[in-house]
């Protein structure tokens, strides 16, 4: 392996380390430390829905799922590709499988409630990379998925 093939290995897996944290957030802790992984003017979207902008308003993007009461969820991700890379900018798309209904554990589904892309742009704030956009894209959803976030 040459060394341009190693360093987009790690960049790779760097990556991939942020956005199975995400993830893990949401699904552990309600996303109360979400905004934390995007630049101070991030931008989140789901969807068709408004984008929202900066710590305060993704943090009340995933307060707002808190407040609904007690939720399960299950991202699982898969499928990340780098589309663009540049200095300090990535680019990169992964598949999220989205297993979530509300009330305690063990809920008595399994099937998903969607699957999706994930469109991540990246971008190093003091030598960390931070999510600088993020638009979630369902692509299956069953018919009657009531989904924690906004998305129209």
């Amino acid at each position: 392996m040459n060394t341009e093939q190693q360093e987009r290995l790690l960049l790779r897996e760097e990556l991939l380390e942020i956005i199975t944290a995400v993830w893990f957030d949401i699904d552990h802790r309600a996303g109360a430390g979400a905004s934390a992984f995007f630049a101070p003017d991030g931008e989140l979207r789901f969807d068709a829905s408004r984008p929202f902008r900066g710590a305060a308003e993704i943090d009340a993007v995933y307060a707002n799922r808190a407040a609904r009461g007690p939720r399960v969820s299950r991202h699982v991700v898969t499928n990340l590709h780098i589309t663009a890379v540049e200095a300090d900018r990535v680019s990169a798309v992964s598949m999220v499988i989205l297993f979530a209904e509300d009330g305690e554990s063990p809920r008595p589904t399994t099937t998903p409630a969607a699957v999706g892309d994930v469109i991540d742009v990246f971008e190093r704030h003091d030598g960390r990379w931070l999510i600088r956009s993020r638009h979630c894209q369902n692509h299956f959803i069953a018919p009657t998925t009531v989904l924690a976030v906004p998305t129209k």
